[in-house]
């Protein structure tokens, strides 16, 4: 008897600690998002404000980069005009990333390495700022909806929920 006293309490004492909430049937399942692998590369170009192209820094090509997190305005993509905001998006993600500038591309476990149009989904750092992060803040971009499990997500819903209720940038003019 006192056997099984021992094993429910080891069993209670995992679930405490590990969350009960992982055990209940429909809970999310597999590892937390978190932050992974960091690369230093090169900006070689602004796409447009959620969307880079870099190289390492040998000078080898590396495609372009989506912004994990964010969903800044289209720019204009004939027929279709740009969206309000697309330029002022743009322009900011030259200045918070800028051509010829050294970032670092960071993973997220709980992401996948490349979206449908084969660009490298990753957070984007340069000089000591999470670019995606300040381009939410300033309101040039809103949170990307189909991201889920951001290892970043608390921040970026703070700087997004932020800059919507100052009426930041787009949430101001669009």
């Amino acid at each position: 008897m006192k056997a099984l006293i021992g094993l429910a309490a080891a069993a209670i004492a995992v679930l405490t600690a590990g969350g009960i909430k992982a055990a209940l049937p429909g809970a999310p399942r597999g590892p937390d998002p978190s932050e992974g692998k960091a690369t230093q590369v090169r900006v070689t170009a602004v796409v447009d404000g959620d969307t880079l192209r870099v190289e390492d820094l040998g000078g080898r090509e590396l495609g372009r980069v989506r912004l994990l997190g964010i969903d800044a305005p289209e720019v204009a993509h004939p027929p279709a005009p740009a969206e309000c905001y697309a330029d002022h998006a743009t322009d900011l993600l030259e200045e918070l990333a800028p051509v010829g500038s050294t970032v670092q591309l960071v993973t997220d476990s709980g992401q996948p390495n490349r979206d449908r149009y084969d660009r490298l989904l990753r957070y984007v750092d340069h000089a000591g700022v999470d670019v995606a992060h300040e381009l939410m803040a300033r309101g040039a971009a809103r949170r990307y909806e189909a991201a889920q499990d951001l290892a970043r997500e608390e921040s970026y819903s703070a700087a997004a929920d932020d800059a919507q209720d100052a009426d930041s940038g787009l949430w101001g003019t669009c």
